[in-house]
């Protein structure tokens, strides 16, 4: 099932009355990308308020490396008791699970889910260089220089290298992967024009659209997120059925208290909703909130996770 059919059931949800699970000291969010990309943006929003709530500090720790899956294995192991928080997204909770061996977690095992907290469309970005505007054009300069035109990504097993190695598979085109350590350096090879093409999230991109130094050509969803409504999606561009976009949800070691995640889940899901951060950071980042229950967070992810080893068998794909 698709991920936007899966949110549409969503509907407004009571929170639960919170539990008397109280933090003892700091609470930690890690993240599994370095500063500057959209999990550590949103991981920092969301520190000041969820500190107020809980009347302690959260820390929000960056641990980048092997697509997520090293922070995702450090939350695994910690201490269960709430005061470790994963900000998980599709490459560590799903991409991962689906496609890599040897994972040193196992999801359904090892974690509790809390939230899912957003969703956005990746963008199809292009160093101008290459003089296309659209996605076809994309496709036609790929065509006339086999295996020539590199992609960055944000590194290996991530949704910023899958969809464009979906691409390359929908399109008959051959690019050629350079795996980064996060938004923030693969954004930089498209500046410098070490890669020529880039699939990622909105925020560490939004920048460089507004200033005309990178070039949007598509944006991933299943349907065109009205935050970026100009921007034709794959689907569109003339391969239907594509459809990877982002998502962030958080989640924390599988033996965590319940009363631990049911506080944590009506903190967290009131200050996502809340109007406050509609306007610094939602609108800002193109990132539609969600704030989920946590049965629902966990659904998405299986449906994404039995997705992409579909796509993953399709490709014949295996992450090492």
């Amino acid at each position: 099932m698709r991920i936007s059919a899966l949110l549409a059931a969503l509907l407004p949800l009571a929170l639960p009355v919170l539990a008397d699970w109280q933090p003892t000291k700091p609470v930690r969010i890690v993240v599994p990308f370095a500063p500057g990309g959209q999990p550590d943006v949103v991981a920092r929003a969301l520190a000041e308020p969820l500190s107020k709530a809980l009347g302690q500090s959260v820390i929000v720790e960056n641990r980048p490396g092997a697509g997520g899956n090293i922070a995702a294995d450090a939350v695994a192991k910690s201490a269960p008791d709430g005061h470790t928080l994963l900000m998980g997204t599709n490459g560590p909770l799903a991409v991962s699970p689906a496609l890599a061996r040897n994972l040193p977690y196992d999801v359904a095992r090892d974690f509790a889910f809390v939230t899912l907290v957003g969703t956005s469309p990746s963008l199809i970005a292009v160093n101008p260089s290459i003089g296309a505007t659209t996605l076809a054009q994309v496709v036609a300069a790929a065509k006339a220089q086999p295996g020539k035109l590199n992609f960055a990504s944000v590194g290996k097993g991530s949704v910023s290298q899958l969809s464009m190695e979906s691409l390359n598979a929908a399109a008959g085109i051959e690019t050629v992967h350079i795996p980064y350590n996060g938004g923030a350096q693969a954004v930089a090879a498209i500046l410098a024009g070490d890669v020529q093409l880039l699939s990622l999230n909105p925020t560490a991109l939004i920048p460089h659209v507004r200033t005309g130094r990178i070039r949007v050509v598509a944006q991933t969803g299943a349907a065109r997120s009205p935050l970026v409504g100009d921007v034709p999606t794959v689907a569109e561009s003339g391969f239907p059925g594509f459809e990877a976009p982002v998502w962030m949800a958080i989640v924390v070691p599988a033996k965590t208290p319940p009363e631990a995640v049911r506080r944590l889940h009506a903190e967290l899901a009131a200050i996502i909703r809340a109007p406050a951060l509609k306007e610094r950071l939602w609108d800002k980042q193109w990132i539609d909130p969600v704030g989920s229950t946590p049965e629902e967070a966990a659904r998405i992810v299986r449906a994404e996770t039995q997705k992409w080893a579909r796509i993953g068998r399709a490709l014949d794909l295996v992450l090492e």
